[in-house]
């Protein structure tokens, strides 16, 4: 394991960092290292960074944003009325929340239509 003092998360250099166990640090003093989570704007493995400590903060080096947790009730997808939670930048607003949702619906409600033709048609 390695820690860096960076500046700021662009100086990370990834050809030469260990993604499974290396920190690092910020001059504030945060320590971050790389998180198993995905940043749902990217859409893009191995991009989020995250605290150490508790309460976790996470950043996407990919889209430079903060990220958060965003809750969406599942009207679309059985069985509905649980919830998807999905990492998205913590700067957008109502708005851009809900038409980064309608578009993620349209995406997966086009997957799932996929999927049903495989298991009603399977190899023909």
């Amino acid at each position: 394991m390695a820690v860096y003092k960076i500046k700021k998360f662009s100086e990370i250099d990834f050809v030469n960092i260990d993604v499974s166990r290396d920190e690092f640090i910020l001059p504030d003093g945060k320590k971050y290292v790389f998180s198993e989570h995905t940043c749902d704007n990217c859409e893009a493995g191995g991009t989020v960074l995250e605290t150490i400590k508790e309460p976790k903060r996470y950043v996407c080096v990919l889209c430079e944003h903060e990220l958060a947790w965003r809750k969406f009730k599942n009207d679309f997808i059985e069985p509905t009325n649980d919830f998807f939670e999905f990492l998205l930048p913590s700067t957008w607003n109502q708005e851009v929340l809900q038409n980064w949702y309608e578009n993620y619906k349209k995406d997966r409600i086009a997957q799932e239509k996929v999927r049903e033709y495989i298991l009603l048609r399977g190899k023909e």
